[in-house]
């Protein structure tokens, strides 16, 4: 990311034993994306009605009203379906902004959200995402492992399997927790902290493709629903999985194996739903 663009570092606190606001739940829901409101051709995930995880679908989704309450965006890697309305979002805001929103990616998604969308080519530059009023977003950077404070939650980017770098986020408050993988195939390192986390409730994991493709799932690392139940082995027992990232294709056909397998603890998240966790 070049030098001309400041990190606005006072809006994010690294102190993870500390949160901001005493949160008495976390509430999930993943924002639509299609006019029926049924398929998740989009990704983001919207958090208290302040916090979104990825922004694939914030100004396809979300009404004017809860747009404007979007404080805090975390960009789990930057592949179009997760960042395609970021720009639209932001001149759609344009005239309303008075403080910027915070967008927590990596150096490196920074730097590509700036090579490859925020280009006068492609869009605006960032350098005039600005109103009279605000910058239009502060750049906030995260790092693999470190915990920081967001809209009253502490998250931790974890490293999952995917085609780039890509983090799971764990999402914590006082009482609760859930875990996003983001796009993700069989993967390792993140289930440790992700387990050792008392508080968790929830993970919502990449479940992309039906069994018929699972070949296509590992070449492009997501999942299928035979190489979920083998991820699951290796998650929390007392956590619910929920199965998110469903193409939508081949949604009703992953949800009828879903339903065939008729296990316990998985579940095909319904986009829209708001899920509450305490």
């Amino acid at each position: 990311m070049s030098e001309k663009h400041a990190f606005h570092s006072s809006l994010i606190t690294h102190h993870s034993s500390l949160l901001t606001h005493h949160s008495v739940s976390v509430k999930v829901r993943i924002v639509p994306s299609t006019v029926d409101g049924q398929h998740q051709l989009l990704t983001s995930y919207l958090i208290n009605d302040t916090l979104a995880v990825d922004a694939g679908a914030l100004s396809v989704g979300l009404t004017r009203e809860e747009q404007l309450r979007l404080r805090s965006i975390v960009i789990t890697h930057t592949h179009f379906d997760h960042v395609a309305s970021l720009p639209l979002l932001i001149m759609d805001l344009f005239e309303d902004l008075r403080e910027p929103i915070n967008l927590f990616a990596t150096p490196a998604d920074f730097e590509a959200l700036e090579t490859y969308i925020f280009n006068p080519r492609m869009w605006v530059g960032m350098e005039i995402l600005k109103n009279e009023h605000t910058e239009l977003l502060a750049h906030q950077p995260m790092a693999t492992g470190r915990s920081f404070i967001a809209e009253g939650l502490r998250l931790t980017p974890l490293p999952v399997t995917h085609t780039i770098l890509t983090h799971g986020l764990l999402v914590e408050d006082e009482t609760s927790a859930v875990f996003f993988t983001s796009d993700t195939s069989a993967t390792d390192e993140a289930w440790q902290p992700v387990n050792e986390c008392a508080k968790l409730r929830a993970v919502f994991i990449d479940l992309s493709f039906p069994n018929r493709l699972t070949e296509l799932a590992r070449v492009s690392c997501h999942h299928s629903t035979n190489t979920l139940l083998e991820e699951m082995e290796k998650i929390h027992p007392e956590a619910t999985i929920y199965g998110i990232h469903l193409k939508t294709p081949h949604r009703e056909e992953i949800m009828a194996e879903v339903q065939t397998l008729n296990h316990r603890r998985l579940v095909v998240a319904e986009v829209g739903r708001e899920y509450q966790f305490h």
